[in-house]
């Protein structure tokens, strides 16, 4: 029953209107435009390149026909450890000359990437409903560009952008019956981060054997071309450097609420101190599993195929112990995409709060910097502290934003139609 004229709205539509979702949108973007501001103006540390440096090191090395998986840089604990064909991508760079210019190309490269996975949001958005408003496809490409984890992917000079825009890329090829395509990209981002070969799974529940066909081959194309060019002893250094680096071990005990971490490790880590670390990814699996399988099985149209998606995009960085703050932009397609193609779905406000989550991954030792910068009281500042350490020590925000967004897909499924069939056909014969 509609509301009497004049009369308030109720909770609920209040949540789900236009103007809340571009207040969600527009406050991930000003929480973006603090990172330089607290990095160049407060904190210690910058990271400013850091990861790129590791690139350029190991495309400079490649270059010269010198080995480059697990290469030191010049900066403490910070190292090429990629698979070897990955190098292929930074070696334009590193061939421009000194690594300023090679990280100025990067960033042309990550903003370029940015933008289209703006572009293709926008586009699958509208190819759905009418046309965005021009406030609305602002913000999209603003929060793709302008939220923390996109800008601290920009200054770290970080790929995972181009990660982000090849698994936005598979699901739309895939809906458009390009299978091909759609293992390719997925098969591209698993040869430069590895984990996103789970996705593969995703790929066998849509039954898309041909993207199937396609990623593997995609997949032993390029390991067979590193063998080629960078020889097998390349790839023995990178089973030392995995074997080494391995981050399970650092989940042993407590863990720091200023560590990186965004997976279910951490709070595993917390509730369960004594078990072997290496129990927590079956854990975790387990975990995640019953919200993977229930949003499975009730996908039906366009949303559903696409929140099938978004929640095993998240089951996989929240099981994989690799998983940092950076990664939520993997999710950035099927979230914004969700957001105003679903918007009349029920607990739509849970999906609002793990977006403004995920877009604030501020840690203990970086609060602390703003409370003492604000002239905070020793005495509140101490007892704020306390309570936020406490907090995050168990989850990290990025962690509760992925969490919250997957409760809010689980309850999505529980109150709609279940599906008879898994569809496999473009979004346009819905």
């Amino acid at each position: 029953m509609s509301p009497r004229p004049g009369s308030p709205l109720p909770l609920r539509q209040r949540l789900h209107a236009p103007n809340t979702l571009r207040i969600v949108l527009l406050a991930g973007i000003i929480g973006g435009l603090l990172v330089p501001m607290y990095f160049f103006g407060m904190a210690e540390t910058t990271y400013f390149a850091w990861d790129f440096r590791a690139y350029y090191t190991a495309a400079e090395a490649a270059l010269h026909g010198q080995p480059f998986v697990g290469i030191q840089t010049d900066i403490p604990g910070v190292s090429y450890v990629y698979p070897p064909i990955s190098v292929v991508l930074f070696l334009p760079q590193a061939a421009a000359g000194g690594w300023k210019v090679a990280f100025a190309l990067q960033t042309l490269c990550n903003v370029g990437m940015a933008l289209a996975l703006a572009a293709l949001t926008i586009h699958t958005i509208e190819a759905r409903r009418a046309r965005l408003s021009s406030v609305d496809r602002l913000l999209i490409g603003g929060f793709c560009l302008g939220t923390a984890p996109a800008m601290a992917v920009f200054g770290q000079g970080q790929v995972d952008m181009l990660i982000a825009l090849a698994l936005a890329g598979a699901f739309v090829a895939l809906e458009r019956d390009r299978e091909d395509i759609a293992g390719v990209a997925l098969a591209g981002a698993s040869l430069v981060k590895v984990f996103p070969v789970v996705l593969g799974l995703w790929l066998v529940w849509r039954r898309a054997w041909r993207a199937v066909l396609a990623a593997t081959l995609t997949g032993l194309a390029g390991l067979a071309l590193g063998w080629v060019w960078f020889g097998l002893d390349a790839y023995w250094r990178y089973l030392d450097v995995l074997a080494t680096r391995s981050r399970v071990a650092e989940f042993a005990g407590t863990v720091s609420p200023d560590f990186f971490a965004m997976s279910l490790h951490r709070p595993l880590s917390q509730l369960l101190p004594q078990i072997d670390p290496h129990l927590y990814l079956p854990l975790s699996v387990l975990v995640v599993t019953p919200s993977l399988a229930l949003v499975a099985r009730r996908e039906h149209g366009l949303t559903g195929r696409l929140t099938t998606y978004l929640v095993a995009t998240i089951a996989m960085l929240l099981v994989s112990p690799a998983s940092n703050a950076l990664y939520v932009v993997y999710a950035y397609f099927p979230i914004l995409t969700l957001l105003y193609l679903d918007a009349a779905s029920r607990a739509q406000s849970l999906l609002l709060a793990g977006i403004v989550t995920i877009a604030f991954p501020v840690q203990p030792a970086q609060i602390a910097t703003g409370l003492t910068v604000a002239g905070v009281p020793d005495p509140i500042r101490s007892h704020l502290l306390f309570v936020v350490r406490e907090l995050l020590t168990v989850a990290s925000l990025p962690l509760l934003g992925l969490v919250t967004i997957l409760v809010w897909a689980t309850l999505r499924a529980i109150t709609s139609q279940p599906a008879t069939t898994v569809e496999r056909r473009p979004a346009h014969a819905d």
